[in-house]
């Protein structure tokens, strides 16, 4: 199993000062903060070259992307777990929200114990799931 050190993730989300508390809290938790991106193409962009090993993910983003439609193509192209982050937590977007690579949704304001217990569950489900 990966250490955290080890674990690359990256941020999604065009908040910046949210992006900012999710890097903090990254590197407070012992993760490696891998790159945070602003919009779904930011965020294709940063995983052509290399990959992250989780994705957190905002559902509304700047640009033609929603955070969904980003987190589909993401699990198509590239099989990486995602863990939503949003502020929206109405019952139609969580269903919308629900693909094969979704591993959590959280609610806005977060904390930072209640992130690090989802990123490791869903590292650890992805992991299971896979081999």
């Amino acid at each position: 199993m990966m250490s955290y050190a080890e674990t690359k993730i990256l941020i999604v989300e065009d908040d910046g000062l949210l992006a900012s508390t999710f890097e903090m809290f990254i590197k407070q938790i012992g993760y490696t903060h891998f790159g945070t991106a602003t919009s779904s193409a930011d965020a294709l962009k940063l995983c052509e070259t290399m990959l992250p090993d989780i994705v957190l993910m905002d559902i509304h983003l700047e640009g033609e992307k929603t955070g969904i439609e980003t987190a589909a193509f993401l699990g198509k192209e590239f099989n990486l777990p995602v863990v939503y982050i949003t502020g929206d937590d109405s019952i139609e977007t969580v269903r919308n929200a629900v693909l094969k690579n979704t591993y959590g949704f959280l609610s806005k304001p977060l904390r930072r114990n209640v992130l690090e217990a989802s990123i490791e569950f869903a590292l650890n489900k992805h992991r299971i799931d896979y081999e």
